[in-house]
């Protein structure tokens, strides 16, 4: 059976804070059932450290070189696969047209941004030159009062320039970045590549060990809420259906699969997010975790956002609680042991900023998907 990734839809209830045993929070919100954890401290996993190296370093700036060839004027007739400045103007019968007017455009002939003709008729053309194209616009082309229209375009050429292979060094830097030298430049990719790597790292350190003390631990859900969950899940997907013009048989069958089974990975996943929460709300009980402005900046940071925007967004309370997640899960891997390492996970690695994760186990852990020119 094809098991669906289940995401964070910010418009469920909210999820409860539960003891080790209770049955229903005082306060009202949603009853997830109880758990019996497992040991949630020193769990062991084994996830590689994440080092950058010296070919991915040297990947990343010849990405950069191919993406910005150095452009020289030359003195000469212009020839295929050379960058035209040009202004130019169209007409239709004297009139100007919409859209067929421009100054200071770069063109690369033979690229084929510009109808049948245009480039060409460009080609042995010098800096200072004037030409005039009598053209005719496809027939389909877009803007139909255009289609199959004969016209005429009105060109001047600027300059001529040819592309050259760029070379790295302190001039290239300074053109594509904010530093001034070729190692300062290298130094700066090298610390992006272990960013990312290491939020991938965090992430995954999170999920192997929220996934083990689940695995580990004795849950009596409440059905009730699985039940309804489950149902909300399948109205959505039926919902996303319609609006594709699809039922939701047609949409499971597009996923490869059919409604029952469909159903079935749908209702397994929300079993996985109700423990996965359930979990998370019973060690923050535990721990006596409360949420303060640090955690809800750091969450935030990680979605590349402010407080004030995520709120905005999410909602308050469906934010806050998706701040106690992330740090749980932050305190779920900072308690772990990775053997790959040979060190406790807390540990700073060398590239540690002490920054989360862009994307967070908390708020997968708890969340199900809706699924001329």
């Amino acid at each position: 059976m094809k098991k669906l990734t289940i995401l964070c839809l910010c418009g469920l209830a909210a999820m409860s804070m539960m003891t080790g045993c209770s049955k229903t929070a005082s306060d009202g919100k949603e009853d997830l059932g109880t758990v019996e954890l497992a040991e949630y401290k020193g769990v062991k996993v084994d996830i590689p450290v994440p080092q950058v190296t010296d070919e991915e370093v040297d990947a990343r700036v010849n990405q950069a070189l191919a993406a910005n060839p150095k452009e020289t004027v030359v003195n000469r007739a212009a020839e295929m696969g050379d960058i035209v400045n040009i202004d130019y103007v169209g007409t239709q019968d004297g009139v100007e047209f919409a859209g067929g007017k421009a100054e200071g455009t770069d063109l690369t002939l033979g690229s084929g941004q510009f109808i049948d003709g245009f480039e060409d008729g460009l080609v042995g053309a010098r800096a200072g030159d004037k030409k005039e194209l009598n053209l005719t616009f496809p027939e389909d082309y877009k803007e139909k009062s255009l289609a199959g229209q004969n016209v005429v375009f009105k060109v001047t050429v600027n300059e001529v320039k040819i592309k050259e292979e760029a070379k790295l060094d302190d001039e290239f830097v300074q053109s594509v970045s904010e530093y001034q030298t070729v190692d300062e430049y290298k130094s700066s990719i090298r610390q992006e590549l272990q960013d990312q790597k290491q939020k991938s790292y965090d992430l995954s350190v999170q999920q192997a060990v929220l996934q083990k003390v689940v695995e580990g631990s004795k849950f009596k859900l409440n059905k009730s809420t699985v039940s309804r969950r489950y149902n909300t899940m399948v109205d959505q997907y039926t919902q996303q259906a319609k609006l594709q013009g699809g039922t939701f048989a047609s949409f499971a069958q597009a996923n490869g699969m059919d409604e029952g089974g469909l159903k079935e990975s749908l209702y397994a996943s929300v079993k996985d997010a109700v423990k996965n929460q359930l979990v998370i709300n019973t060690i923050a009980l535990n721990e006596g975790m409360a949420l303060e402005d640090a955690d809800r900046e750091a969450f935030a940071q990680t979605n590349g956002q402010t407080v004030e925007t995520a709120v905005n967004a999410y909602g308050q309370e469906t934010f806050d609680e998706m701040a106690l997640n992330h740090k749980v899960m932050k305190y779920l891997a900072d308690h772990a042991v990775n053997e790959a390492a040979g060190l406790q996970a807390d540990e700073p690695s060398p590239a540690d900023s002490g920054e989360p994760a862009a994307e967070t186990a908390a708020s997968e852990a708890a969340a199900p998907e809706t699924a001329a020119r």
